[in-house]
C-alpha cells in the first residue's frame, strides 16, 4: 500500500480507521503512510452504553 491510497470505500461507519490511516468525509479510509494493511477487532462502547465489536483498519510501516 502506498500513502494516500484508498483502503476501504464504504457507506456508513462499518470499518473504523486505526493507526496510520485517516477517514475522508464520505467514510472512505485512506492510508497515511506506505506499508502493509492489518485488520483487528476492538470492543467499543456506543452512546447508548451498548458494547459492540468493531473492525479497525491499520497500516504497519514496511521494514527496510
Amino acid at each position: 500500500m502506498s500513502a494516500g491510497e484508498v483502503l476501504i470505500r464504504q457507506k456508513g461507519f462499518w470499518y473504523r480507521p486505526g493507526v496510520n490511516t485517516h477517514m475522508g468525509k464520505d467514510w472512505t479510509i485512506h492510508a497515511s503512510i506506505d506499508g502493509q494493511v492489518r485488520f483487528s477487532e476492538k470492543r467499543v462502547v456506543k452512546f447508548s452504553g451498548k458494547r459492540e465489536q468493531c473492525t479497525m483498519v491499520h497500516v504497519e510501516p514496511v521494514k527496510a
